[in-house]
């Protein structure tokens, strides 16, 4: 059954025109696709996960149809923005379907969390304006006022999600009980609300309690390998509440914020929509004669320096964590140490600096690299 599964799915890739190996790296870039393409491979990002399940939310051929007929709708509600559109949304997917198997999640995730994750990926973008929520709140944006200036958007993305399953076509959730909806709901929630940025400095910090409150269980592996089985003191750890719930709403955030610790190309055409899109508010910014946030003025922003920078304080403290508790995703470490180089390059290259600023630059470099090496290490 399972060889008959996979030479089906070779053939969905087949006749997309796409590359299967593309699919299992991260070199996988969805911003040239077609529309079409990028459905199909929507689709098949969250079918794929269960190919022999009998009792998941996707098991039948009604169920698929179902899905296709969401997914379209969920395509439709992403607007044309530079960065937070459906391009996104079927890399993060795509993301955290990768994630999951790397980091062998279904040692201590159910088959329906897993596929509520994948659904979340899927929604946890839904009609983004390509404005932030600084924005929103300062602007007095409906959005902002609906949602006491609580993680707006968030809480706009979670409700068009449900919005779009209250359509009997479109309800992928009509097969569940009232238990199994109600957890579906509550983890589709929680993982979409903690995308929100405010909260990422508390995630590094959870991340880095959980490795500390219980290094023994996460150091006992020692070599470990991208999709090796969890060790049983490993299972324990991630079978307590807190710690599901952190992982859950780890391996969401990460995906979303995975852009950096992707194939140098991938990682620079991304770079460049989000620089964009902060730059189209930065241009509103200014035409309202409000204050232009951090990394939105296109004038003055060095564009290079920017994401060494963002990699420096906010993407190498997550991943640094996330590695130690799940080791299997050292590739993407290793992309973000390389990654976080190349950017240093490229300002290098542009700015033509003084010996003492690339001194600074590089010896910056070095420190985070060294920390991503040190998290790392015991997975190699």
């Amino acid at each position: 059954l399972g060889q008959s599964m996979d030479r089906r799915k070779s053939l969905c890739f087949d006749d997309l025109g796409f590359n299967p190996h593309v699919w299992n790296s991260w070199d996988f870039n969805p911003l040239p696709m077609a529309k079409q393409q990028r459905l199909a491979l929507a689709l098949i990002a969250v079918t794929r996960m269960f190919p022999c399940s009998n009792d998941g939310l996707f098991s039948t051929p009604d169920e698929v149809q179902c899905l296709q007929r969401f997914t379209a709708a969920v395509e439709k509600e992403y607007l044309p923005v530079p960065f937070h559109n459906f391009a996104h949304a079927l890399d993060c997917v795509h993301t955290v379907g990768r994630i999951m198997r790397l980091a062998s999640t279904s040692s201590f995730l159910t088959e329906l969390e897993r596929a509520s994750l994948l659904v979340a990926a899927l929604a946890h973008d839904l009609g983004h304006p390509g404005l932030n929520n600084g924005f929103l709140s300062e602007t007095g944006h409906e959005v902002a006022l609906r949602y006491n200036d609580l993680s707006p958007l968030e809480n706009m993305h979670c409700a068009k999600l449900y919005g779009i399953t209250t359509n009997p076509m479109t309800d992928i959730f009509h097969k569940l009980n009232k238990e199994q909806y109600r957890q579906v709901r509550g983890w589709c929630i929680e993982t979409i609300l903690h995308t929100d940025m405010m909260l990422h400095n508390a995630m590094v910090k959870d991340l880095q309690m959980l490795y500390q409150m219980n290094t023994e269980a996460f150091d006992e592996r020692g070599e470990a390998m991208p999709e090796d089985k969890l060790r049983l003191a490993e299972i324990e750890v991630f079978s307590h509440p807190e710690s599901n719930r952190l992982a859950k709403n780890c391996i969401l955030h990460c995906a979303d914020v995975s852009n950096p610790c992707k194939a140098w190309t991938v990682t620079r055409a991304w770079a460049e929509c989000c620089l964009e899109e902060f730059f189209a508010q930065g241009d509103r910014e200014k035409e309202l004669g409000i204050p232009v946030q951090f990394l939105n003025d296109r004038e003055k922003l060095n564009r290079p320096n920017s994401q060494i920078g963002f990699v420096e304080f906010m993407i190498a403290p997550l991943y640094t964590a996330t590695l130690r508790v799940f080791p299997g995703l050292k590739e993407l470490g290793e992309h973000l140490s390389e990654n976080l180089a190349s950017w240093a390059d490229v300002w290098a290259d542009e700015t033509s600096p003084s010996e003492e600023e690339l001194r600074k630059v590089v010896a910056r470099v070095d420190k985070v690299q060294g920390v991503l090496q040190g998290a790392t290490k015991r997975a190699r």
